[in-house]
């Protein structure tokens, strides 16, 4: 086992320094501005883009936990694909609106975009913090399954402590010298990497279970996992999870002001869900199912189950495992870079810099970015020893997405619903998480989860209080709609406008 871990330790260095080498070039032309440093100066083409979006979104708990989910739940957690097919549509419904109010009003973070359009710090504050707690649990998962699968793959030959700290401190390290552009472009090779080595992943799996005539054999093998557990309400909280999820969080919200254009979003929308949806939901739901296989995953339990591939991988040859730990490494890597950045700008831009010290330039903004990653990163690694950090982790990432999802309706306002006022926006995400929170403690006589029990709450309160009450400015609230309508009606627009004349 000490070769696994030399093997091990001496492809991570490769990797590791490929990935140094490619956001030290990336970051070459950076300068010292919050445009730059966050949203690598809104710069982004159609590859990077779509890798970077996806590497971002997917991340350990693809090659884990979401393939230990297949394995414990089966088919029904094939609503983990679901959203794919609202995908592409979120990305131009969602993503271009954003691009363009970005773009316009040189917005860095959601909290400038829900400040300038309801006139409220207050609720910029409240996107800011609802947005850190979320991202959160989401960086743990991917700092907790890198070392995990150290770990597994050299039976503990490297212990889980050591791959935290090497997740952490080179994640630190790299966000903090290369910033957005960096960031981008190690996800661009990060996807490619550890989206081959699923699809090579899977071959494997096929092949060493008896090839497709295995899938035949898991009726008699684990007929349970072939059923449908008809469980409604918990497709329903996935599906809006990880839908919303991937328009409302964060690093995704920040990852639409990046683009060089809206038609850059266009191409996006259409590879992306080929690309970093299908291929990951289904290369994980062939390998957990065929994981049932008897003898094929070593020392496989229900606790061991997140663990699968690395466990799998434990008798072949170093190199293989090695190469398999490289993926897993990746995939954490390129989700924590951007929730860290994410978190550093929210941080710095609408708390900082907006509350406590509002003269400061931006090359100290820049700054006192970099200084706040390595403080976020701090602080994941110390949460990452912590019990409830180390459970199964799709459930841990639910808990990020459901925090989150809370947002949305309030951000329904600025994109899509002029009638929305501040009070039915800051009562939505109150309601909406103090109800998350009461159903995720104490549970609930409703068959809805959490998630879907806080946004179904929230977005009643939204409606109705913005029905009954109404904000001072509503003329400026009126310009930011009109002047999305221009933009994607412009013949509508045009009609009214000459209808207007006569």
């Amino acid at each position: 086992m000490m070769n696994q871990a030399v093997t091990t330790i001496t492809v991570l260095i490769l990797f590791l320094a490929t990935l140094l080498f490619i956001s030290n070039r990336a970051s070459k032309s950076n300068v010292a501005t919050p445009n730059d440093f966050f949203l690598a100066n809104r710069g982004l083409g159609t590859v990077v883009m779509t890798m970077t979006t996806g590497a971002s979104y997917f991340s350990t708990w693809t090659l884990l936990g979401a393939i230990g989910s297949y394995y414990r739940e089966g088919v029904w957690f094939a609503a983990f694909a679901a959203w794919a097919i609202v995908h592409a549509l979120f990305i131009w419904l969602f993503g271009s609106r954003i691009w363009y109010l970005g773009r316009k009003y040189d917005f860095v973070t959601p909290g400038d975009m829900m400040e300038k359009y309801f006139k409220s710090p207050s609720l910029r504050l409240l996107f800011a913090i609802v947005g850190i707690i979320g991202l959160v649990p989401y960086m743990l998962i991917q700092v907790t399954g890198g070392a995990f699968a150290l770990s597994s793959l050299t039976d503990n030959a490297i212990p889980y402590w050591v791959g935290i700290l090497i997740m952490g401190v080179f994640v630190g390290i790299i966000v903090t010298l290369s910033g957005g552009r960096g960031s981008a472009w190690s996800d661009t090779f990060m996807g490619f990497f550890f989206g081959s080595v699923l699809i090579f992943i899977t071959v494997i799996f096929i092949n060493r279970s008896g090839g497709f005539e295995a899938f035949k054999e898991l009726e008699s093998l684990a007929p349970e996992i072939l059923v449908n557990k008809g469980d409604f309400w918990g497709i329903i909280e996935t599906a809006l999870g990880l839908g919303f999820g991937y328009w409302i969080m964060p690093h995704m919200w920040q990852k639409f002001y990046s683009a060089k254009s809206p038609l850059i979003l266009a191409k996006t929308s259409i590879i992306t869900p080929f690309w970093n949806s299908w291929l990951m939901a289904l290369g994980a739901l062939f390998i957990g199912m065929l994981a049932h296989t008897p003898g094929l995953v070593p020392g496989l339990t229900v606790e061991t189950s997140d663990r699968i591939i690395p466990l799998f991988f434990s008798t072949y040859p170093p190199i293989f495992g090695s190469v398999i730990v490289a993926a897993i490494i990746a995939a954490g890597i390129s989700t924590i870079n951007s929730a860290l950045l994410s978190s550093a700008s929210l941080l710095t831009t609408d708390i900082y810099a907006r509350f406590i010290n509002k003269d400061i330039s931006l090359s100290r903004v820049t700054f006192i970015g970099k200084a706040t990653v390595l403080v976020m990163t701090l602080i994941i690694v110390i949460l990452s020893f912590l019990p409830v950090a180390q459970g199964f982790l799709v459930p841990v990432a639910a808990l990020g997405y459901s925090i989150v999802m809370q947002l949305v309706p309030a951000a329904l306002g600025p994109l899509y619903w002029k009638k929305g006022t501040l009070k039915g926006a800051i009562s939505s995400i109150v309601v909406g998480e103090t109800a998350l929170a009461f159903v995720y403690i104490f549970g609930s006589p409703l068959p809805l989860g959490p998630g879907t029990t806080g946004i179904l709450l929230g977005t009643i309160t939204f409606f109705v209080v913005s029905l009954f009450t109404q904000d001072k400015d509503e003329e400026y609230k009126k310009e930011f709609h009109r002047d999305l309508h221009r933009l994607f009606y412009p013949q509508e627009s045009k009609l009214i406008k000459n209808k207007n004349t006569v």
